[in-house]
C-alpha cells in the first residue's frame, strides 16, 4: 500500500504549507520540522531547503493528489501538524478549512479527527508503586520500556486508510504512559501535561513527528516495514532517556536529553531487529485485533485512553 511519488511530493508540500499558514515558517517550526525530516531520506530530487523556501500554490497542489488514500493521509497529517500540539491558531483553522474542502473530506473523517485531537486528562501514573531497590528498577524499567516499544511496533504496522492516524497518535500516548510509569518507578509523580512537555522538548510527540509518521507509512519505499520499526526505535528510547531522566533528578536539559534520544533510537533500531520474531508473532495474532480497536475509536464507541488499554494488553 503507498501512494504515488508526485503525490509523496504533494503531501509533503501541503505539511510545509501548512507550517507556514500565517505567511511565515517561524524558526521554531523550521526547527521542529527539519528535526522531523532529519530521521528520513526524502523522495529522490526533493531537498529540505527547496521544500520550506520554494512558494506553494496550495490549489496546484491539492490537485496533484489523485487518491482517495492520498487525500485521506496527506488530510490526516496537516489536521496533526494543525492541532496536535493544541494552539491551532485562526490562520491554521483557515487553512485547514480551505484544504478539507478542496480535498473534499467528509464530516465524518472529520468528527474522527477532532475527537482524537480532544485535550486528554491531566492523570497521573498513580497505580504505579515506587522500587527501591535498583536492580528490580532497573529490570521493570526495562520489560515496560519493552513491552511499550512491541505495542508500539504492533501499532505502526498497520496503516489503515482513514485510520493511521489514530495509532500514530495512540503511540505518543503510549510513551507519554511509559514516561509516567518511569517516573513512578522512580517515586517521582508526572501527570499526562508534564510527560507531554519533556517528551516534546526533544521531538517526541510533536505535531510535526505525528504528521511526518502518518505520512511516510504510504510513501514509496517506506510502508508498515517502516512504521513499525520508527516506532520500536521510538519507543525503547523514550524508555532509555526518561529512565536517564529520573534517576538525574529530572536534571537533564532539553538540549542533553535530545542528544540521548538520538543515541538511543539507533540502539532502538538495533532491538527492533533482535525482537522480530515476537513482534511478527503479535502481527499476526492481533492483526484483527488491532483493526477492531480502530474502527471503534473511528466510531466514537471507546476512548484514546480504552484504545491504548486496550492494545497494552494485547501483548503478554
Amino acid at each position: 500500500m503507498s501512494i504515488s511519488h508526485e503525490e509523496s511530493i504533494a503531501s509533503l508540500r501541503l505539511l510545509v504549507c501548512m507550517a507556514k499558514a500565517d505567511g511565515v515558517l517561524h524558526e521554531r517550526e523550521r526547527v521542529v520540522l527539519e528535526a522531523s525530516f532529519a530521521e528520513v531520506e526524502l523522495p529522490q530530487g526533493i531537498t529540505l531547503q527547496w521544500l520550506f523556501d520554494e512558494p506553494i500554490d496550495v490549489t496546484a497542489v491539492i490537485a496533484q493528489l489523485v487518491s482517495a488514500e492520498a487525500r485521506d493521509y496527506a488530510y490526516s497529517a496537516v489536521y496533526a501538524l494543525a492541532c496536535a500540539d493544541g494552539d491551532c491558531s485562526a490562520p491554521e483553522r483557515g487553512l485547514l478549512l480551505e484544504i478539507r474542502n478542496a480535498l473534499g473530506i467528509d464530516e465524518t473523517q472529520d468528527a474522527h479527527l477532532g475527537r482524537l485531537f480532544m485535550p486528554r486528562h491531566q492523570q497521573y501514573g498513580a497505580t504505579v508503586t515506587p522500587t527501591l531497590d535498583a536492580m528490580a528498577r532497573e529490570n521493570s524499567v526495562r520489560s515496560e520500556t519493552r513491552k511499550c516499544a512491541i505495542v508500539s511496533a504492533l501499532l505502526g504496522a498497520f496503516p489503515f486508510p482513514g485510520l493511521s492516524i489514530a495509532t500514530d497518535l495512540m503511540i505518543a500516548g503510549l510513551q507519554v504512559g511509559l514516561a509516567r510509569d518511569i517516573g513512578g518507578l522512580w517515586g517521582q509523580q508526572m501527570d499526562t501535561a508534564q510527560a507531554k512537555g519533556v517528551l516534546a522538548g526533544f521531538g517526541v510527540g510533536t505535531g510535526a513527528r505525528i504528521a511526518l509518521s502518518n505520512l511516510l507509512k504510504v510513501f514509496p519505499g517506506w510502508g508498515s516495514a517502516f512504521g513499525a520499526a520508527s516506532a520500536y526505535a521510538s519507543s525503547h528510547a523514550v524508555g532509555r532517556v526518561m529512565n536517564a531522566y529520573f534517576e538525574s533528578g529530572r536534571g537533564l536539559d532539553a538540549k542533553e536529553l535530545a542528544e540521548r534520544f538520538k543515541a538511543a533510537k539507533s540502539e532502538g533500531k538495533a532491538a527492533f531487529t533482535a525482537d522480530t520474531e515476537a513482534i511478527e508473532r503479535n502481527k499476526v495474532a492481533n492483526a484483527a485485533a488491532v483493526m477492531a480497536l480502530e474502527k471503534a475509536l473511528a466510531a466514537g464507541t471507546i476512548t484514546p485512553e480504552e484504545f491504548e488499554q486496550r492494545a497494552k494488553a494485547l501483548v503478554a
